[in-house]
């Protein structure tokens, strides 16, 4: 009973005074236990990839808080804000976005104590942030082609060349239409798709996409015919309709004719003969290529359109 009315009168003084801490005052009323130290936050270390960035780009920042002994409070809770917003704002999660050309100091807080940085925006004059996709021709037949043409922009829209950076091509649907690493677009499939690009610039990717129709032949016949050179299918492309054949004439030259890639309505192969007229039926739409193996080179395309 004595020890717990000197501690009360020990914490009224604290309050009175505010000479003493309650850590010392507690250490004294349990006898010479020693309580944990009180940790404080000592300062806030603020960290960015980059302190310039351009209109419209982005760019993570880092908060940490410590002690005064250097450890990382990974507790403590930041709080952001921006300086100057009309020239760079910055999110809850510490993100700066880039709005116009100028300076801004990006504050960190916990609890009483701050960290900054200062961030520049430029103009992005001349420095590639967006880029535009279009396609030659749109629509375009099943079994036609055309090319998907990038052209980058900067933050004020002016033309940037895309240089040497890694540009990724992509289809949403792939039985319509495919396109290759260079951009060469073929329509394989009545539908539509649409046409991306990717552009990786540093830690950046910039994006943008294309509409694609692609629509039947219109009047496709129901037969066709294909004769045979020495070493060339003529004509090397030929259209049917759905449920049309097409006829292959063989000469007194040994050929044939070989599905590839192969795909699920190919037609059954047709073997090396001569002096011949063989007949294949396409019930499936889609873009048949072939060849004759025994001529490298010779190719042919079969369209077949609904």
């Amino acid at each position: 009973m004595r020890v717990a009315a000197i501690c009360r009168i020990a914490i009224r003084s604290v309050c009175a005074i505010g000479a003493l801490t309650a850590v010392g005052v507690l250490a004294s009323c349990s006898g010479g236990d020693t309580a944990a130290p009180i940790v404080t936050i000592s300062r806030v270390d603020v960290t960015a990839p980059t302190q310039a960035i351009t209109a419209q780009q982005t760019v993570q920042l880092t908060a940490v808080a410590r002690a005064s002994d250097n450890s990382t409070l990974s507790t403590a809770s930041i709080v952001w804000n921006s300086s100057a917003t009309n020239i760079a704002t910055v999110s809850a999660s510490g993100l700066v976005a880039g709005v116009a050309a100028g300076t801004t100091t990006i504050r960190a807080t916990s609890g009483t104590v701050s960290g900054t940085v200062v961030i520049t925006v430029t103009s992005g004059a001349g420095v590639l942030s967006a880029a535009t996709v279009t396609v030659a021709d749109s629509p375009v037949e099943i079994g036609q082609g055309t090319q998907a043409t990038i052209q980058g922009r900067d933050a004020l829209g002016a033309v940037v060349a895309i240089g040497n950076r890694t540009v990724t091509y992509t289809s949403s649907n792939t039985t319509v239409a495919t396109i290759s690493n260079s951009g060469g677009v073929q329509g394989i499939g009545v539908g539509s798709t649409t046409i991306g690009i990717s552009i990786a610039d540093g830690t950046n990717t910039i994006s943008a996409t294309t509409a694609l129709t692609v629509t039947a032949v219109a009047n496709a016949p129901q037969s066709a015919d294909v004769s045979m050179l020495p070493q060339q299918f003529v004509p090397f492309q030929t259209t049917v309709k759905v449920g049309g054949n097409v006829r292959f004439f063989f000469t007194s030259i040994d050929h044939n004719v070989i599905w590839n890639p192969r795909l699920a309505g190919s037609p059954t192969d047709i073997l090396v003969t001569v002096n011949t007229t063989v007949s294949r039926t396409f019930p499936t739409m889609g873009v048949y290529k072939y060849e004759c193996t025994v001529h490298p080179g010779m190719v042919g395309v079969i369209v077949v359109s609904p």
